[in-house]
């Protein structure tokens, strides 16, 4: 009886399955990304993919250790987590096994991360990151270098029609010093600038009341958008020493991306708070037009070593490659799919030409498939197009010659017998091999 397509083979929820080709593209683009960090001087680094619960949570927020899968551990009986956030593991790596390596240490990652989470746009529970970390180097121009390495890191993808919107956390947090409210009041200042409400914003600085010059900055954080401009006018709204810092800082960042000749890809927001209680200083997020969540994202995360013993500057970035792939079908890139470059079909009882020829192509670097089902030479080249075959070797039909082979080049139909001895001495005198 054949299995029920709806019953109990279904993955669960949040699970997905990337098929031979959807696997292609997922490597195309884990593969260009990487290139882009080692062009960078970036190592990659693997991490496990889970870890005791208590250890990962030490670097991890409380919101997201309540979206963490947990499970005991059998030997020990604590409790594991799968990993939910790259960065903590690297920060933890960084603090006990690297902490005496020389500053900056580049280190970059391909990676799937897990969450308990409601699946998202191009995302699921368990999805793919590809990023770096930057730790040990707390100047503008390791934020300018995050950008830069996103921006190359989109162009290598092929996507056109993107923008990085860059914040600083300090920004809002010299306001919010200013008003010395609760705490409560301060997530609902975050949640209505998150959701650039206009109006709640407007009630929630009526009902706390700040210095004149304080309610000002406040209610004009969602328009604080734009480029120089919005530093200027960001500049002469603020009054605490907290928010000029975080000003001068995003300037001098914004002044190097300029030097990079990126500066039309970069949107100020100085309302921007995804990432609050997370980011130390300068953050971001990539868009691509077309896609209604973002790519890429990142930022300066200096309290993080902290928190494992080590204090020490660090900033990072992470693509989310799901999403790239989702943008790059959006804007109609395409990603070359290869099948082998020989396909050898073989009409011989005794195999030995096909078996021959595989290995000394295969040695060279080829690859090389064969067909050992019996069929006619039409339905076999029919099967070699259909595995995007870049040419056919038949051997052992009658009107072939005894000792050669023909050599059918899938592209454009072009034929050739060739002696096989003379293939097998000398395969690059006949093939691109």
């Amino acid at each position: 009886m054949s299995p029920d397509p709806g019953g109990n083979i279904q993955l669960p929820k949040g699970a997905k399955i990337y098929l031979p080709d959807e696997a292609a593209r997922k490597r195309w683009v884990e593969e260009r990304l990487l290139g882009v960090f080692t062009a960078w001087g970036y190592r990659e680094i693997v991490t496990p993919s889970f870890e005791y619960f208590d250890v990962l949570s030490l670097g991890t927020d409380v919101e997201l250790q309540e979206k963490m899968y947990k499970l005991v551990d059998r030997e020990s009986g604590r409790l594991l987590a799968l990993r939910a956030d790259v960065t903590p593991q690297i920060a933890r790596i960084v603090a006990t096994r690297l902490r005496d390596e020389p500053r900056p240490i580049r280190l970059a990652y391909l990676t799937n991360v897990f969450r308990y989470d409601e699946p998202q746009v191009g995302r699921y529970r368990e999805f793919y990151q590809a990023g770096v970390e930057l730790v040990g180097l707390e100047k503008p121009e390791a934020d300018a270098e995050m950008i830069a390495m996103t921006v190359e890191g989109l162009r290598a993808l092929g996507l056109e029609r993107f923008q990085l919107d860059v914040g600083h956390a300090e920004f809002l947090r010299g306001l919010l010093d200013e008003i010395k409210g609760d705490r409560a009041r301060a997530r609902e200042l975050q949640a209505a600038l998150s959701r650039k409400d206009a109006s709640a914003l407007a009630r929630l600085v009526g009902e706390l009341a700040p210095a004149a010059h304080v309610g000002e900055a406040l209610l004009a954080l969602p328009a604080l958008v734009g480029r120089d401009d919005a530093l200027a006018r960001a500049g002469r709204l603020v009054r605490n020493a907290r928010s000029e810092r975080a000003l001068e800082n995003l300037s001098e960042v914004y002044r190097l991306v300029r030097i990079y000749g990126l500066a039309d890809s970069v949107i100020l927001d100085l309302g921007e708070v995804r990432g609050f209680d997370y980011y130390s200083g300068v953050h971001f997020e990539a868009y691509v037009t077309g896609l209604g969540a973002s790519i890429a994202g990142g930022g300066r995360y200096d309290q993080m070593l902290g928190r494992f013993g080590y204090e020490c500057p660090a900033t990072g970035f992470a693509f989310d490659v799901g999403r790239a792939l989702l943008a790059m079908e959006t804007q109609g890139v395409t990603v070359p799919l290869a099948g082998p470059e020989f396909f050898i079909i073989d009409f011989t009882p005794e195999k030995t030409a096909a078996l021959s020829l595989s290995r000394r192509l295969r040695d060279l670097g080829a690859s090389v498939a064969r067909d050992i089902i019996t069929r006619g030479l039409e339905e076999s080249i029919g099967y070699a197009r259909a595995l995007r075959a870049r040419r056919v070797l038949v051997v052992g039909r009658p009107d072939i010659a005894p000792g050669h082979l023909r050599a059918i080049e899938l592209g454009d139909g072009a034929a050739r017998e060739l002696p096989i001895a003379a293939v097998l001495e000398a395969p690059a005198r006949y093939f691109d091999v």
